[in-house]
């Protein structure tokens, strides 16, 4: 790994934000409405939407899209309506803050690179978002999922090279392999169990690569 690393990049959900909060609205709520507008029991539309979701898959930016969901599905309520009712569950991992205020003292740029659309992430990190230099939500601000050339291209609004930069996520495609071809240092982060050797299970871990 890079001897000169000057900025670390951070995913958001699965990475600082527990997923439990996506899984609620996506596996829960959605499914619910669904039910009550196809007069079907839960565990039909439960079935239905996952369905839908998987044959559009995580790399069409329309899968981060709860408004997409919500058209297509021909359901009346504002996505802002279903994030509200939620918001209470947004957990924050316990190692973030501390993890962020090290790096900052260290003298490292942090950023966001996440797929989450805008309207969304700002609430998810509102209780830390001062320690960050820049966020970069690829949807709104790109109308892209994350790709290597996304990553160049942050690299070159941030006016550094990729191989300064650091990137942790959860995702092994869009985080670990398209940051790597993009030429940047990148970490797989697995919160629930390891399965890969290049893998870390806590934020705390990035400091044996930072040599912190």
């Amino acid at each position: 790994m890079s001897k000169k690393i000057r900025v670390v990049s951070f995913d958001v959900d699965g990475t600082l934000i527990d997923q439990r909060f996506n899984e609620l609205i996506s596996e829960n709520d959605i499914p619910a409405l669904v039910a009550e507008k196809r007069g079907c029991n839960f565990l039909e539309a439960k079935e239905f939407c996952i369905a839908e979701y998987d044959k559009l898959g995580d790399k069409d930016l329309r899968w981060y899209e709860i408004e997409y969901w919500l058209e297509k599905f021909d359901i009346p309520i504002p996505a802002k309506d279903i994030f509200k009712k939620r918001e209470d569950l947004i957990v924050v991992y316990p190692d973030v803050v501390p993890v962020l205020q090290k790096l900052k003292k260290h003298g490292f740029k942090i950023i966001v690179v996440t797929c989450m659309p805008r309207i969304f992430l700002k609430e998810k990190i509102r209780t830390f978002d001062l320690h960050f230099d820049a966020v970069f939500s690829t949807i709104t601000d790109f109308k892209k999922v994350k790709s290597p050339e996304i990553y160049i291209h942050i690299s070159k609004l941030l006016q550094t090279s990729p191989s300064d930069i650091l990137h942790i996520g959860d995702h092994h495609t869009l985080d670990y392999e398209f940051s790597l071809q993009a030429g940047c240092n990148s970490i797989l982060i697995e919160r629930a169990k390891k399965t890969k050797d290049f893998s870390i299970s806590h934020l705390e871990e990035i400091f044996k690569f930072l040599g912190n």
